[in-house]
């Protein structure tokens, strides 16, 4: 283990047994066996150590399951399950990691924090997605979103009951149990409209599962690209698309810049966003933008 992660190890014990607000930096630096001054050289403060063991550690488990070679002669139904094991798995081996998440973190209200989850929320929201395509394809996809945030929702509830309750349940007894019921759900469905539909979940479609492949510099682009692409093909005015074309040009000139001028960045992206179909994409960048500035 190297030191970044053996400092961040062990802000995870303190943050999961004292609480992020009781915890000081000395106490971390002390569990280390270092000097505050040397964990200064790792992170810059408290809160971007406590950032940066979220977004870790979010990743480690997530690509754990993303990577599971599973036997390829099993039914699509239960790779599924077994993808949902080994995030359960991780989970429990993670255990002081979900403590810190449940009853240590500061309160939401930290604007930082709030975006970091925000972001988590829709990563798994995505991957939900992609497994229930995965495994039912065209059955699933008109209530894809629906049923993403059920699964969210009902694997939270079991999760915080194992640590919030202390109840030692069978993870695979879970997972399976709760795709059997969205079996039977997926299969039955025949007249119910979707509550979530493709245009309320823009800014969750606009995001792409991230597994730190690319830097948020790097994806910002990738969002300006598409925005860009929108842009070219909507019904607009040649003189319309041209000056939209300008401002995301401007915009990622801006951007990359060593000291953005925010009120620029700003002016953009509502420049941008009188376009409805960019607004996703739009926010998407605004969420990133954020990104920067708490790095």
């Amino acid at each position: 283990m190297d030191k970044k992660e053996e400092i961040m190890q062990a802000a995870i014990h303190l943050f999961s047994k004292k609480g992020y607000d009781a915890t000081s930096v000395q106490e971390i630096a002390n569990e280390c066996k270092i000097s505050k001054g040397t964990l200064y050289n790792f992170f810059d403060s408290k809160e971007e150590l406590l950032i940066q063991v979220i977004r870790h550690n979010h990743q480690k488990m997530l690509q754990q399951a993303e990577n599971l070679s599973l036997d390829s002669s099993l039914p699509p139904k239960e790779k599924l399950i077994q993808k949902l094991v080994v995030q359960f798995d991780g989970i429990r081996e993670n255990k002081d990691f979900m403590s810190m998440l449940l009853t240590a973190l500061p309160p939401h209200d930290n604007p930082k924090i709030s975006l970091l989850m925000k972001r988590i929320r829709m990563t798994m929201m995505n991957w939900y997605k992609d497994c229930f395509i995965e495994t039912y394809g065209s059955k699933a996809e008109p209530y894809i979103w629906d049923f993403a945030l059920m699964l969210s929702g009902v694997l939270k509830e079991y999760i915080s009951f194992i640590f919030r309750d202390h109840k030692d349940l069978d993870f695979e007894r879970v997972a399976r149990f709760v795709i059997n019921r969205f079996d039977t759900m997926i299969h039955h469905i025949t007249d119910a409209e979707p509550v979530l539909t493709s245009e309320l979940m823009g800014e969750y479609e606009a995001l792409k599962t991230e597994l730190a492949t690319r830097n948020p510099e790097e994806q910002v682009d990738q969002l300006l690209e598409e925005i860009e692409k929108k842009i070219n093909i909507l019904p607009l005015h040649e003189t319309e698309k041209e000056e939209y074309t300008a401002a995301v040009q401007s915009l990622q000139k801006e951007i990359h810049q060593k000291n953005p001028r925010m009120f620029l960045v700003k002016s953009f992206l509502l420049f941008l966003a009188e376009i409805e179909e960019c607004q996703p994409f739009v926010r998407r960048v605004e969420m990133f933008i954020k990104t920067f500035q708490t790095m």
